[in-house]
């Protein structure tokens, strides 16, 4: 990829502080059967009053790196899901962190069973079993996470 993605205007993290109130990102992969997975999420944030996004759901057919470091920057909260060991995923997850994305606005999941990369093992991931424990750790964190950082 050439290194011009990374120096131009649009590229540069815009996030000095500035996102959108409420808005949720869902980081994971694109797979009909993660579907469950991603409404389970996006029903416990709306019951929250969150909007969750996803960066498959923009109508623009702008720069996919473009598109991804904007949301990422505009995003109150992200959530990662982790199980699938996606490439992409990770390298979001390390773009977030790198525009300054602190413990409390990120939310790191998982299958259990699957054990994050070496980088990512000091951090907290909370693992889920089935749907049911995924709603309750999604709704439980976005509680908590909202109620330390605004």
């Amino acid at each position: 990829m050439p290194d011009d993605l990374y120096t131009e205007r649009d590229n540069k993290p815009i996030n000095r502080g500035g996102f959108e109130l409420n808005r949720v990102l869902v980081v994971m992969p694109f797979a009909e059967e993660l579907e469950d997975e991603y409404q389970s999420i996006c029903d416990q944030c709306e019951r929250l009053g969150l909007h969750p996004h996803r960066i498959d759901a923009n109508a623009a057919s702008d720069n996919l790196l473009r598109e991804m470091t904007k949301d990422i920057e505009r995003a109150e909260f992200i959530i990662y899901d982790l199980s699938h060991e996606s490439a992409n995923v990770y390298y979001q997850l390390g773009y977030a962190h790198g525009v300054g994305n602190e413990a409390f606005d990120i939310l790191l999941i998982s299958k259990e069973g699957v054990r994050p990369h070496f980088d990512i093992r000091p951090l907290r991931v909370h693992y889920y079993q089935d749907l049911t424990e995924l709603q309750h750790i999604i709704s439980l964190n976005l509680k908590q996470m909202i109620q330390m950082t605004r």
